[in-house]
């Protein structure tokens, strides 16, 4: 292997192999949400770390608690509409109304100030199958309906502990 080959392997972040999540009802905490521009386009990601999970399909186990899952959206082809998927993932996660979501909005989650980190969203995931295409059967995939989860006082001032020891600003001031 070259030493270019090395040093983009020992560089890589190893979570990137992305972990998603399986059927089931989950309550789950927001690590992390960027964007990325990268060979298949430009992606919304949401790193979600699994704080319950409940069977929903009888042969699929869900992902198990404590597992840090990607939910990845590609924003790059309209008409697959990962935007609007995305933004309804927003719209949970913050209890927020279609027309609040705007770039201003995202920005507050995607960037610096992380405003979703440590929120809590919950997630039922199911199967779903698309339509046929060229003469093959539709391809089962993964659905989520997400739902907003109104925080006790009590997970409000563990969600702002967190906040406060990965150095982020308070809630209030992050979605300011």
């Amino acid at each position: 292997m070259s030493n270019a080959a090395l040093a983009r392997i020992a560089t890589s972040q190893a979570t990137l192999a992305a972990q998603y999540l399986k059927a089931g009802r989950y309550r789950l905490e927001v690590q992390l949400i960027r964007t990325k521009d990268g060979f298949k386009g430009l992606s919304a990601i949401a790193e979600i770390k699994v704080v319950t999970s409940e069977r929903t399909q009888p042969t699929t186990e869900p992902t198990r608690p404590g597992l840090v899952a990607s939910y990845v959206e590609n924003l790059s082809d309209s008409k697959k509409n990962g935007g609007g998927r995305f933004k309804a993932f927003l719209m949970a996660l913050a209890g927020a109304e279609e027309h609040d979501v705007t770039p201003d909005f995202i920005a507050r989650f995607t960037e610096a100030k992380q405003a979703g980190a440590f929120l809590l969203v919950d997630c039922d995931v199911f199967p779903k199958t698309l339509p046929e295409k060229d003469g093959k059967p539709g391809k089962v995939i993964e659905g989520c309906r997400w739902s907003n989860v109104s925080l006790t006082d009590t997970e409000l001032a563990a969600i702002e502990a967190k906040r406060a020891a990965a150095k982020l600003p308070p809630l209030a001031d992050a979605l300011g």
